[in-house]
Parts: structure tokens; C-alpha cells; sequence
């Protein structure tokens, strides 16, 4: 289950892919121009991946009356020959080139436009850190080469959450929860997601889900030795109130949480500022990107997964018997429901 508020900076970036539908002042093209059929380029390098993804299509331009009726998938595609290439550069020197290979294995969300085929390109690179990337890609119905480059980020260091089995996280009305990371080289914006683990039972059949709950974006301060992101434990129970149905019958027992903790490139920071709402302006913002001859996004991300950490008993007991949660059906930390505990 996904929080429909929010969505994590991956979220952000496939639903960008997905649409198309970007503008730019950087790159001088006008995307409304009959015909012109402007490419449209998004990568994210993940150095906590060992494949690295591109999505190229390309504008599409419809009228009021078309818009109940989705574009075929050959509308939004490049015919012809795409070469892509990606050159990984140090001290002045070309380290490592790979190419980058057609795949479908990635399913696309439904939505307005095709998804029979969600055509990506694909190679095997582990990313490096502190490295300047060059993106290349040929299409030859154009007879075009777009160009891009970003610098890869340092290593990302977790101070806090540990995966200690003693430790145990706390998050409950009037209890926060702190994480705690080095400031990562290159980065220019950070984000914390949490997962919540629950198995649920109901009619005899239990299923293992799970909920989950991106923080704010966050950008780095200066000559700082750990950055740190706040936790709200009311802002909690309301997140599981606001998410979780009450049934009939229905029983939940927590199981645990992950943290995901990402840093972003400063591309990846000019482009979620570019594509937040404006603060009383009344014209449109130009969305970043800094693909050569198209529009886009080439950036990097360093991501660290903690796993699996327990809650503690006051935080369990606080979401099977506290105001806002006692009706979701959560087992206490003893695994029973008692109805004449209160907190």
C-alpha cells in the first residue's frame, strides 16, 4: 500500500516518465510546436542498484476532444535506430563505457497513456562514487545526439536507525523519532521513507503488508556534521488512522519497520524545485532539465536500506489502544486484545 499524499522521490521521478509531459526554459525548445516530436529522457543512476535504467519518448500533443481516448504506444515512441551509451569519467579519463540495451521487464502503472509495453533501455553499470557520468543517445529517425552529464554522490553513512536487534524504535503520541546520517558529497537533497510491516488476518487468511510513509524533502545545511530528520509519533497514528480501514473480524499484528534514507544530486534538486508548487506566483514554473537537444533529467541517487527493526512495546500498544488506531484491530505487544486497556 502506497500513502496517496505523498510519494517518494522514485514515485516522483516514474510519474514524470510516465507522463511525458514536461517543459523547459534551459533547453530553448517549445515543446508545442507541430510536429517537432522533442525527446523527452529521464535517468536516475542508483549506486544502491547494479542496473541503471533509461526512459526516452517523445512529445505528444492532443486536442480537448482526444482526451478520453489514450495515444497508441507508437505516438509517444522513437522509430529507428537509439543508440545509448554512458561513459564514466576520473582524473580527466574515460574509466568505463557500457551500453545501454531495450527491455519491457518493468510493468507501468495504468493510467492515461499506453502501458501494453513500458519499453525502458537498460545496462549493468555500478555506480561509483564521485564520478562525472556522460550520457549519450543517438537517434537515428533524427539524425540527433542528446547529451547530458551529472557527477555521481559520495558515500551515504546511516548514524541512526542501526540494524541492532536490542534497538528498538519508538513512535507514539508525544515520542518522535530521530534519524541521523553524514552529509553525503555532491548531494543536494535528502529524503527518509518508512515502511510499516503488519500482518493482517481475516476470515482465517493472513496476508503480509505493509504502509509506506515518505518524509518531506530535505536540503542539506552548511559545515554540518550529521544531518537529521524528525519523526513525528502523533503524525504517525494519524498516517495508520488515514490508511487503514476498520473491518469486521479484522486482526493485525505489527511486525516491524524498514527506513530508507536517499540522497539526491543537485540536478535532482533543481528538478523537485522546479516541479513544486509555487508560493504566490501566478505563472507557471519552467520545469529543470538538462538533457542537450531534448528535455529531461539525468541525475544520481545513494540510497541505504535499514530493514527490519522492531518497534517498541509502548509504540505497539500505543496503535492497538490509543485514540486515533483502536479500531484498526492491532494485537498488543503481548499479542492480545484486551478491550478494557486504555492508554
Amino acid at each position: 500500500m502506497y500513502i496517496k499524499k505523498k510519494k517518494t522521490w522514485l514515485r516522483l521521478i516514474l510519474a514524470v516518465m510516465a507522463a511525458g509531459l514536461v517543459a523547459s526554459c534551459e533547453t530553448g525548445i517549445d515543446i508545442n510546436t507541430d510536429n517537432q516530436d522533442v525527446p523527452i529522457v529521464y535517468c536516475v543512476l542508483n549506486s544502491a542498484d547494479s542496473f541503471q535504467y533509461v526512459r526516452i519518448q517523445k512529445t505528444y500533443l492532443i486536442d480537448q476532444a482526444a482526451l478520453d481516448y489514450p495515444p497508441v504506444q507508437d505516438s509517444m515512441l522513437f522509430k529507428g535506430e537509439i543508440v545509448i551509451t554512458m561513459e564514466r569519467w576520473s582524473g580527466g579519463k574515460v574509466m568505463e563505457t557500457v551500453r545501454f540495451a531495450p527491455t519491457n521487464e518493468i510493468p507501468k502503472d495504468s493510467g492515461f497513456f499506453p502501458y501494453e509495453k513500458n519499453i525502458l533501455y537498460k545496462a549493468k553499470a555500478k555506480i561509483i562514487a564521485n564520478q562525472i557520468y556522460r550520457l549519450y543517445i543517438y537517434l537515428g529517425s533524427q539524425e540527433k545526439v542528446l547529451y547530458s552529464e551529472a557527477s555521481s554522490l559520495g558515500n551515504l553513512t546511516v548514524i541512526d536507525p542501526m540494524p541492532l536487534p536490542q534497538r528498538k524504535i519508538s513512535l507514539y503520541p508525544g515520542t518522535n523519532y530521530t534519524c541521523r546520517w553524514q552529509p553525503v558529497e555532491n548531494a543536494g537533497v535528502y529524503q527518509v521513507s518508512i515502511r510499516f510491516n503488519y500482518k493482517e488476518t481475516i476470515g482465517g487468511v493472513a496476508k503480509i503488508k505493509y504502509l509506506d510513509w515518505p518524509q518531506t524533502f530535505a536540503s542539506p545545511g552548511s559545515d554540518t556534521e550529521y544531518l537529521s530528520n524528525d519523526i513525528s509519533g502523533s503524525r504517525f497514528m494519524h498516517i495508520l488512522e488515514d490508511n487503514l480501514t476498520s473491518v469486521d473480524g479484522i486482526v493485525r499484528e505489527v511486525i516491524g519497520m524498514n527506513f530508507q534514507i536517499v540522497s539526491g544530486s543537485m540536478e535532482l534538486k533543481y528538478y523537485i524545485e522546479s516541479t513544486s508548487p509555487s508560493e504566490g506566483a501566478l505563472m507557471e514554473k519552467p520545469v529543470y532539465s538538462n538533457i542537450t537537444n531534448g528535455i529531461g533529467l539525468f541525475c544520481s541517487v545513494a540510497r541505504i536500506d535499514v530493514n527490519d527493526l522492531f518497534l517498541s512495546p509502548v509504540t505497539i500498544d500505543s496503535i492497538a489502544y490509543g485514540q486515533f488506531t483502536k479500531t484498526l484491530g492491532f494485537l498488543d505487544h503481548t499479542n492480545d486484545r484486551d478491550s478494557t486497556n486504555k492508554l
